[in-house]
């Protein structure tokens, strides 16, 4: 898993919905168990909301949903009333935006981002 060892220049936020019909908030509690980030916070979110507007941000197809995506964010990204578009972003979903999710690739990302 990405990011086992400890740096308190690095924040993990899990958020997770009701994408999949056996989605539900008990299956996310089951997936947090077997995640060993630490200090992770994890959120469950009841609806498709924040998906919807994050797929704005990533430009994603109309009608398409941001999920299973990871992204990157410097420390200087100032967050405001529109969510802001990542540093550097990975998926697993059949979209062209975006590289597909590559942990090797993610982590050289967050070493160049950790650099700045």
């Amino acid at each position: 898993m990405l990011l086992h060892r400890q740096n308190p220049d690095i924040r993990s936020y899990f958020i997770w919905g009701p994408f999949l019909r056996a989605d539900n908030e008990e299956s996310a509690r089951s997936a947090i168990a077997r995640l060993t980030v630490p200090e992770a916070v994890h959120f469950w979110m009841t609806d498709i909301r924040l998906s919807a507007d994050l797929a704005g941000t990533l430009r994603l197809p109309a009608g398409r949903l941001a999920w299973d995506v990871y992204l990157l964010y410097r420390r200087e990204t100032m967050w405001d009333r529109t969510m802001p578009r990542p540093a550097y972003w990975q998926h697993q979903l059949d979209v062209l935006q975006g590289d597909r999710f590559n942990i090797a690739a993610m982590e050289t990302e967050i070493q160049l981002a950790l650099r700045r």
